[in-house]
């Protein structure tokens, strides 16, 4: 998908990808992905508003999510206001 096209679809409110709970393959092998560690770092390209980020979060990871379209920005603001996070907004269009 090109990122015009994933803009497009948060304007049109068409995010049929975007999953209220954790998703259940990463809930089914964290220690496996963990293998023993803390801290862990996690990047999340396109990331939306998953939930998955402050689920990592607040087990005490580092999570850093990456994201072009402001509603969806706007949208994870909202979603995990109880976590400490920072925005950054970037012109996609250069």
């Amino acid at each position: 998908m090109a990122l015009g096209e994933w803009e497009e679809r948060w304007q049109q409110n068409k995010i049929g990808f975007h999953q209220p709970e954790v998703h259940k393959m990463l809930k089914k092998n964290i220690d496996k992905v963990l293998n023993g560690r803390t801290g862990v770092r996690f990047f999340f390209p396109l990331c939306g508003k998953a939930v998955d980020m402050k689920w990592l979060a607040d087990m005490g990871h580092a999570v850093v999510g990456v994201e072009i379209s402001e509603k969806a920005i706007r949208k994870s603001g909202v979603l995990h206001q109880r976590r400490r996070h920072t925005n950054y907004l970037c012109d996609s269009k250069k």
